[in-house]
């Protein structure tokens, strides 16, 4: 599960027990999930299991900070996340990459099977960036499309299977160092509390800032977000913020 603090919590238990690697490369995972779909179900059942979440709204602030360089007009941009992140979102919204004779952009038209007209270099349609309401309105078509939704926005209830699995235990990046403390005590992992001090930060704070995000978007556009995260947020226990509906 992507932009839910999980790379916290594999961090801390990678310094504090001094090991190298990424969990995800493990051969044991690699092993399990090449095996038949019901034999990974029916192991990862046998497991005591824990999940990771956060407040829709800010993980979806988090992503477009991250992934979408909040909307900063760089075109310095690795060729992985402008083909997956950047690229199909400007299409989303009818909008062309600023370098439009670019190889990079051109490849992705051709993979895409995608048809684009060549604009004038002063049109307002060409751009190195997204706004967040346009990387929202993206985010919206993923789901309306019946395409392939990326990890980064695609809801719990789809990538977690928590109607599926019975989890043991939720964490929430809101109550991050609490729940650290607590999961690694509860199996026995050493651990360090400064350590997750460095990760706790102003949670509340940034909560409160990654809502003022939402404050110029229109009511559609809000109207179609809660929908698609509706459910994530009553299974988990969160809030629209007070003034959410409110509109400029």
């Amino acid at each position: 599960m992507s932009k839910v603090g999980s790379e916290n919590w594999r961090t801390h238990a990678r310094i504090i027990n001094k090991v190298k690697g990424q969990p995800m490369d493990e051969d044991k995972r690699i092993l399990l999930i090449e095996k038949p779909l019901d034999e990974v179900v029916n192991h990862t059942k046998s497991l005591s299991k824990w999940m990771s979440v956060r407040h829709p709204l800010t993980r979806l602030v988090s992503c477009c900070q991250d992934k979408f360089r909040n909307g900063s007009n760089s075109s310095k941009w690795e060729n992985d996340d402008l083909q997956t992140f950047l690229f199909p979102a400007l299409l989303s919204n009818g909008l062309v990459y600023k370098s439009q004779e670019s190889s990079t952009w051109r490849e992705f038209l051709a993979k895409t099977n995608t048809s684009v007209q060549l604009l004038a270099p002063k049109d307002d349609r060409l751009r190195w960036s997204v706004t967040f309401k346009e990387f929202l309105r993206h985010v919206v078509n993923t789901f309306e499309s019946g395409g392939e939704v990326n990890k980064h926005w695609i809801t719990y209830g789809l990538i977690c299977s928590p109607c599926l699995f019975e989890y043991d235990y939720i964490a929430k990046i809101e109550t991050h160092s609490q729940d650290l403390e607590y999961m690694f005590k509860k199996f026995s992992i050493p651990s360090n509390p400064q350590q997750s001090v460095k990760t706790r930060g102003s949670v509340l704070g940034k909560v409160t800032k990654d809502f003022r995000y939402y404050k110029t978007l229109p009511l559609e556009l809000k109207e179609k977000l809660y929908n698609i995260y509706q459910v994530d947020m009553k299974m988990f226990g969160y809030d629209l913020p007070e003034d959410f509906w409110n509109t400029p």
